[in-house]
């Protein structure tokens, strides 16, 4: 009976909790990288990035190459042919408004020395510093001279026929010490600016 206590099978629970446990075979850890098989090619090309050469270009693809640049950046090119079409458009605007100013200036400048009349002078710059009418059959002369300082004395010449219906008609305008000419409309008004007037 002894030998059978000493022989009582153990239950599996109690085997397995009693039973010390047997270390498991270590396997051996490598510290540097493992080398990769000699003939295995696909793991060595992984690691690099291939070099490929580009082939060169042709017209088409170039161009298509532009339109496309083109459509990206359309907004700062319509932009910028819109800011240079309207400087051009304001110089040439700004061009014409100072040409149009120009001829009616003229326009205006010969309908005064046109229009001038040893009365008109002596309404619209004032009582001359001598005032002389001379009758040479069969015309009449008539000066006027003005005093513009001491050193620039400014003569004017009409004339008329005898009769006593005629209209006078202004001849020239000219400096005493014979220095300057008038030859046009515009030199006698910016000569004698009081010449430009309605009077």
């Amino acid at each position: 009976m002894d030998d059978t206590k000493l022989h009582e099978p153990v239950s599996s629970n109690k085997s397995q909790a009693t039973l010390p446990l047997e270390p498991a075979a270590e396997t051996p850890v490598r510290m540097d990288a493992p080398e990769a098989p000699k003939n295995d090619r696909s793991t060595a090309a992984s690691r690099y990035s291939p070099v490929r050469i580009a082939a060169p270009q042709t017209a088409e693809s170039q161009l298509a190459d532009f339109v496309a640049f083109l459509k990206r950046t359309w907004r700062i090119w319509a932009t910028a042919i819109g800011m240079f079409v309207g400087l051009i458009l304001i110089v040439a605007l700004f061009q014409k408004l100072t040409e149009m100013a120009k001829i009616a200036q003229q326009k205006r400048f010969d309908k005064a020395i046109a229009s001038m009349t040893p009365e008109h002078l002596i309404a619209r710059c004032g009582k001359p510093a001598e005032d002389l009418t001379k009758e040479v059959f069969p015309v009449v002369l008539r000066t006027i001279r003005y005093d513009r300082g001491s050193s620039e004395k400014l003569l004017f010449a009409f004339s008329r026929t005898a009769e006593q219906q005629s209209d006078w008609v202004f001849l020239t305008m000219k400096d005493e010490n014979g220095t300057r000419n008038f030859d046009t409309p515009e030199s006698k008004i910016l000569a004698f600016s009081c010449l430009d007037s309605t009077k």
